[in-house]
């Protein structure tokens, strides 16, 4: 599925990272939901699994209009298999567990038009995951490696929250360093925003 923006998502990264964990277990198919095409390969596939950002404690307005547009090839449609449903969500916030929201719309969604709904990950701190230590991961990467014990196994679970190995102030400050600065550079101050 993926993130709206064109290079350098998160999600694009996490779906890199999963294929080639899983690339020599049989053959993978990445879709864009940004170009919605191809819902009868999708739903030919063994497992689905979405990728996306969380905005606003949801889902992307794009994973939106393309689940309703599945939605709908899925009632003209109906598939001759059912494919298990996964979903990885990732956000800037520290606590992966404010993913929940968002990955129960797509275990609703699922049982809605009848997959089987199996497992989530949530992924707290998600865009700095890639620039972090290897010893400030291991949360994280414990995390995904269950969660992709669950999807080869195809193997239904609680869903999975993780954050990075460091203390909660510590990854505010080291986000406050990035923000604001981007602020400034465009004229504004952190009263301009926090305050209207």
């Amino acid at each position: 599925m993926g993130s709206p923006k064109k290079k350098g998502s998160i999600s694009a990264y996490l779906i890199e990272e999963m294929v080639e964990a899983i690339r020599d277990k049989g053959e993978v198919f990445v879709f864009n939901a940004v170009k919605p095409e191809k819902f009868e390969q999708i739903l030919s596939c063994d497992r689905l699994v979405f990728v996306f950002p969380l905005y606003f404690d949801s889902l992307p307005s794009h994973v939106v209009s393309y689940l309703e547009e599945l939605n709908e090839f899925i009632k003209d449609h109906p598939p001759k298999k059912k494919p298990s449903v996964y979903a990885v969500c990732n956000l800037g916030f520290y606590e992966g567990y404010q993913t929940k929201w968002a990955l129960g719309r797509i275990r609703c969604w699922a049982e809605a038009v009848g997959l089987p709904w199996k497992a989530g990950l949530g992924i707290g701190a998600g865009p700095f995951t890639p620039h972090l230590p290897p010893e400030a991961r291991n949360k994280t990467d414990k995390g995904k490696e269950q969660f992709m014990q669950l999807l080869l196994s195809d193997t239904a679970s609680d869903n999975i929250f993780t954050e990075p190995d460091i203390p909660k102030e510590m990854y505010v400050e080291i986000a406050n360093a990035q923000w604001i600065p981007k602020l400034e550079a465009n004229g504004l101050t952190v009263d301009d925003i926090m305050h209207p």
